[in-house]
């Protein structure tokens, strides 16, 4: 690959939205908990987002398999989206802000798939590396994390939600650098549907794993911050500074990403999350400094950013192209809609059943470790899984 014919531009789209996903998914339940709701209606408004894409993103998924381009579909969305962040301000009730929220999750969690759907398409032909675009994604959420946590303040809540709509807009209009990309559905005639990806050798498995460990993450993104928080020491400032430390420990594996997946394959690479998380659980269920669990954000360069870079290569390697937009929703559909929903309510009766969050965390590592029981025996004996051999 030569540095001057690579598409860098590809990664300012990525940048923007990774920027506003800082903001909206590290703080908005800061936001909830300053216009005092309580913990069950926090679990609530948190459980609906997830289970609402479960039926938006297949929906949106199709649309953009079948739109003349996928283009129109993304930026669609990202208006909507944009729009939609400034309604949570019309007033502080549970009974606005569910809706509302419901809304924006509709449009919002179907943005990055379609996105990546596009890049990775692009990115084909010339067999050129997706993880440098994904890295310019990760120093964005980790520098805005850093930076939002050093402003936030009490009194600045609202300013979650100005952030979030105005990055979007920005995202909205950057979208003229990524390439027009039919929806193949629309250019061959040709109609699938997602079911036909779980159909295929191997499928149902790795989604399996995901689903289970993408539960544990949806727990720890819903919690994280009130319980971070709540420990001595912990303040937002620190919180934005966990953020940070997450997002950069990702940059080791996003520069050997493509490498790493040739050489390991999808199956060992998430059993390798199941470990970094099963351990990472671990600590924040047993410690109570916040500096511990500071540390613990190290784990997260072997967890989440592992598990969607390498489903994300493995399903544009190995799907139809007619489900190129389908294939990447499934994944947000697996990872976001079913697996953290159920985390989320999950998570939030057991921490009210037994007294607080971190017995919360406790359950995720009995989750995680339950997957890495089940699945890492299969993989560490099976040759690579990369879509090519």
């Amino acid at each position: 690959m030569k540095r001057r014919d690579y598409p860098w531009q590809y990664g300012l789209f990525l940048s923007f939205y990774y920027m506003a996903n800082a903001i909206y998914q590290g703080y908005v339940s800061k936001y909830y908990e300053a216009v005092g709701m309580s913990t069950a209606q926090l679990s609530v408004i948190l459980a609906a987002t997830p289970i609402i894409s479960i039926f938006a993103q297949p929906f949106w998924g199709a649309a953009a398999d079948r739109s003349k381009t996928r283009n129109s579909v993304l930026r669609a969305l990202i208006a909507a989206s944009a729009a939609i962040a400034l309604l949570y301000r019309v007033s502080g009730s549970f009974w606005w802000l569910l809706p509302v929220s419901v809304l924006f999750s509709a449009a919002y969690t179907s943005i990055q798939p379609i996105g990546d759907s596009i890049i990775l398409e692009a990115l084909t032909p010339g067999n050129q590396p997706f993880g440098p675009i994904r890295l310019m994604g990760c120093l964005s959420f980790a520098v805005m994390n850093l930076l939002w946590g050093q402003f936030l303040a009490p009194e600045r809540m609202n300013f979650i939600l100005y952030g979030t709509s105005a990055l979007l807009i920005g995202a909205l209009f950057i979208t003229r650098v990524l390439p027009a990309t039919a929806g193949h559905q629309a250019a061959t005639g040709r109609r699938m549907n997602m079911t036909a990806i779980l159909k295929m050798k191997h499928m149902p498995a790795l989604f399996t794993l995901m689903m289970l460990l993408q539960l544990t993450m949806g727990y720890f993104y819903s919690f994280f911050s009130i319980h971070f928080t709540s420990l001595p020491g912990g303040t937002n400032g620190l919180l934005g500074l966990c953020y940070f430390i997450s997002a950069v420990s990702e940059v080791p594996f996003l520069l050997n990403a493509d490498k790493l997946y040739k050489k390991l394959g999808v199956g060992k690479l998430m059993s390798i999350s199941a470990c970094a998380l099963t351990l990472r659980w671990i600590i924040l269920a047993s410690t109570g400094s916040a500096y511990v669990a500071m540390a613990s954000q190290l784990l997260h360069s072997w967890g989440f950013i592992v598990m969607t870079v390498s489903m994300s290569k493995y399903i544009n390697d190995t799907i139809p192209d007619e489900l190129k937009a389908s294939g990447q929703m499934l994944i947000a559909v697996v990872g976001f809609g079913v697996a953290r929903a159920f985390g989320i309510l999950a998570g939030g009766l057991v921490a009210s059943a037994m007294g607080g969050i971190r017995m919360g965390f406790a359950l995720m590592a009995g989750i995680s470790g339950l997957a890495l029981i089940a699945f890492v025996p299969k993989y560490a004996r099976m040759k690579p899984l990369n879509g090519r051999e």
